[in-house]
């Protein structure tokens, strides 16, 4: 099963092929306007000369969720102005307005939007498509982009808006993107400030989180009825569940819910840990087995997306899209994006680093206490020492602002491309949160980057895995009612000192046992490692790697983050630009298990 995503766009009659099977196409006097859409995760609109898409769900008011009016009016709206009329809109969406009169294509993304939206904008044509394989035939001699590199391998990922590919771009959230007439231009419309308004009181904090969660699961169910939640068991998704299951779910039936299975000591006790969740909340927990070889999940989610993998479970998402699909569901949810709003455990580095400024105020003492901190081999408290004073100088790598989200071995980064590329890397990566208005304090940035260098990235990577078995993943946290509700948070409640994400697992504490949510929270780990050793059955694989002209002598050793990266590297490459065919691995969905 393969279903499409949406592909459309304008160019100059005659500059690009024809795309088959499109559903709307106008030919005017100068360019060609066409739009492909799918069902399953965009619903299309069309009027006389202009057709709009709207992926995901939005809503103006406190009424039903209604995605037909909400076309109508921006329709009507346009006709008026010009322009879209998305200020009023709460939700997780994208729209993409095709004008045939004017030759004219607009697409914005909301904060945060569901999944991706990629471009690419010529003066001749601007083409854009859901799924970044959907647009590849329409970039003819696709090049990898090697200034993004030294980001990739730091992060695992490329933040911001590039890609992998030269000249393919992501919207942004909060982004338009106009063409018009072989001009175009793209500006940012909204931002975290857009979000900031009237001060949430502490006392109501527990109150207004319950609702908004609330609201937002009844319009995801009227949006996808059917959906089940991906619960691993951590506080986020157990959340999600809780409140699913006591304000939306109706009939005598358990609620679904679903996790992947690795039949690995490694990850035991991550089954055991959604199954004692499952069991405490009240849900039918089904186990979706991923037991075959890595290096088939691996090639399928890279050819499916075109894109790298942040996290090592990334690869499971397509096999598990697919056991849910077979069950009739029709969307996951996913609790993605709730460290970045309500505290990442990056943040007791800060919390410590103020402490002690409190405690030690003049820098000559808190260096002598560094000093003998070191003598003594006391190495944590040494580092928070160093911090201390220097939490807004955010160019120092140790910073918890360029720690969030990076797992890598950064020497190994700078043997192969050079210690300034890395710092720019690092400085771009932290440019986004200026971009999108976080503010001076320390702690909105750090939350801010874990937002915009790695939530909204593995949000979108895995919504496209989803629909490409027919199935939409929804992310609660990153609705933008979620993200307004913890902007207007009190810091103090927000980033409590030292106790990350202490307001969801005190709503959670309202819903089930304490137990499970204050339980210590797992890594979700996968024995990667183990599998990158010589005699690992993804060593063979690491031992053909091709050098690219940036990997230096050593810098693929023993297992690690590197080395992973480098493995999902020459992957993608040996797919995309030397246009080989890899294995994949495509579990049927009869292998699923109940728990």
């Amino acid at each position: 099963m393969n279903h499409t995503h949406y592909l459309g766009g304008i160019a100059r009659r005659g500059s690009i092929s024809r795309i088959d099977g499109e559903e709307w196409g106008w030919i005017g006097a100068q360019h060609e306007l066409f739009l492909r859409g799918a069902s399953t995760c965009a619903q299309m609109f069309k009027w006389d000369g202009i057709a709009l898409l709207l992926r995901g769900y939005a809503r103006a008011d406190a009424g039903p969720l209604d995605l037909p009016q909400i076309a109508r009016t921006l329709h009507d709206e346009y006709r008026q102005t010009g322009e879209l009329a998305v200020d009023t809109l709460e939700g997780a969406f994208t729209v993409a307005l095709l004008d045939s009169r004017a030759e004219r294509v607009l697409l914005y993304r909301n904060l945060i939007g569901t999944g991706f939206t990629y471009y690419r904008v010529t003066p001749q044509s601007l083409v854009f498509a859901g799924n970044l394989t959907e647009l590849l035939p329409l970039v003819p001699e696709a090049r990898p982009n090697r200034d993004v590199l030294p980001s990739y391998f730091l992060y695992r990922c490329v933040p911001g808006r590039e890609t992998l590919f030269e000249g393919i771009e992501r919207l942004l959230p909060g982004e338009q993107l106009e063409w018009e007439g072989g001009q175009w231009r793209r500006f940012q419309r909204h931002s975290f400030a857009t979000l900031r308004s009237t001060p949430i009181a502490a006392r109501d904090a527990l109150e207004q989180t319950d609702a908004t969660m609330t609201a937002i699961l009844r319009d995801v169910e009227a949006y996808r009825p059917n959906s089940a939640n991906l619960l691993s068991g951590g506080v986020d998704s157990s959340y999600i569940q809780a409140i699913y299951n006591q304000e939306i779910a109706r009939g005598p039936e358990l609620p679904p819910s679903y996790c992947i299975a690795v039949d690995h000591p490694m990850t035991w006790i991550d089954t055991d840990y959604a199954i004692t969740a499952s069991m405490a909340i009240g849900t039918r927990h089904m186990l979706a087995p991923a037991d075959g070889p890595y290096i088939g999940y691996l090639n399928e989610t890279l050819a499916a997306t075109a894109e790298p993998l942040n996290h090592v479970q990334s690869a499971y998402f397509a096999s598990l899209a697919r056991v849910m699909a077979e069950d009739g569901i029709r969307a996951g949810l996913c609790g993605e994006g709730a460290d970045s709003l309500f505290g990442v455990g990056l943040a007791n580095k800060l919390h410590n680093a103020a402490t002690v400024e409190r405690l030690m105020p003049v820098p000559p003492l808190r260096w002598l206490a560094s000093g003998a901190a070191r003598l003594v081999g006391w190495d944590s408290l040494r580092r928070t020492l160093d911090r201390a004073g220097k939490r807004y100088e955010e160019t120092d790598p140790d910073h918890p602002i360029n720690q969030v989200a990076c797992f890598t071995d950064r020497q190994a980064v700078i043997r192969c491309f050079g210690e300034e590329a890395v710092l720019q890397a690092e400085a771009k990566r932290r440019a986004l949160v200026d971009q999108y208005e976080a503010g001076s304090d320390p702690l909105d940035r750090l939350h801010a980057q874990g937002f915009l260098g790695e939530a909204m990235d593995s949000a979108g990577l895995w919504a496209t895995l989803f629909q490409r078995a027919g199935v939409d993943l929804l992310c609660p946290f990153l609705d933008s009612r979620m993200i307004r509700l913890a902007l207007n948070l009190p810091a103090s409640v927000r980033y409590t000192y030292r106790k990350p994400k202490a307001l969801l697992k005190a709503a959670l504490a309202q819903r089930v046992t304490p137990e499970i949510a204050y339980r210590v929270k797992l890594g979700f780990g996968q024995p990667i490692f183990e599998w990158l050793r010589p005699g690992g059955q993804l060593s063979g694989p690491v031992s053909r790697l091709g050098n690219h002209g940036f990997l230096a002598p050593g810098a693929v050793g023993g297992p690690t983050w590197f080395s992973y990266s480098a493995l999902c590297y020459d992957l993608w490459h040996r797919q995309f630009i030397e246009r080989r065919s890899l294995p994949v691995e495509t579990p049927q969905p009869s292998e699923m298990s109940a728990a």
